[in-house]
């Protein structure tokens, strides 16, 4: 019990932003090292606190770069319309064996998006799934992994990006142990700020 408040309070932490950190601009996201690209450029990233990053996008296509640690590499993306996924996020759960539903929440077993083989350009919003990103779905290049998104597909059905208005919600998952636990340096907070 005492592990399971220590590991709310880090996660809340993690949504509190700092003064220093509102002002941090980086080139990628702090613990998973993700990049941002739209239109051929990079895209602007700040700091928002701990495990918080803010990605500043025009309304339309985006790509996003991540690193390639081996050839059987998997990334769960959770997407959400608000910030409630980042107050539910499974921190420190055994998501093979977690003791109820909510508690694993949109990382548990069966709750994997996964998009065509090699992807579609649909970012799947949900606050009970999320996007399975893993073979072809990381890009063709197995040297680099690059995911485009166009548009999403929630409860309106599929909206082009071009008419994105305000924020998505994001958690970046990529379990480097292999332990089935979203824990420290494996999980990040994205806000991408549609700015028009």
């Amino acid at each position: 019990m005492a592990t399971a408040r220590y590991l709310l309070a880090v996660a809340l932490l993690a949504l509190a932003p700092s003064p220093a950190a509102a002002r941090n601009e980086v080139l990628h996201s702090q613990w998973l090292g993700l990049r941002f690209e739209q239109g051929g450029q990079p895209a602007r990233l700040y700091m928002r606190g701990l495990y918080t990053v803010e990605v500043r996008l025009r309304p339309g296509p985006f790509r996003i770069l991540l690193p390639t640690h081996g050839r059987d590499d998997v990334y769960q993306i959770a997407a959400w319309t608000s910030d409630s996924i980042f107050r539910d996020a499974p921190v420190g759960v055994d998501l093979d064996n977690a003791d109820t539903e909510r508690e694993a929440v949109y990382f548990g077993p069966g709750t994997g998006m996964a998009d065509t083989v090699a992807g579609s350009g649909t970012l799947y919003l949900s606050d009970r799934g999320h996007n399975f990103l893993s073979g072809l779905r990381l890009g063709p290049d197995r040297a680099n992994h690059v995911v485009f998104y166009s548009s999403t597909w929630g409860e309106e059905g599929v909206t082009p990006l071009e008419r994105m208005n305000g924020r998505l919600y994001l958690i970046a998952f990529y379990d480097e142990d292999h332990d089935g636990r979203m824990e420290n340096g494996e999980y990040e907070f994205i806000i991408l700020d549609f700015d028009r």
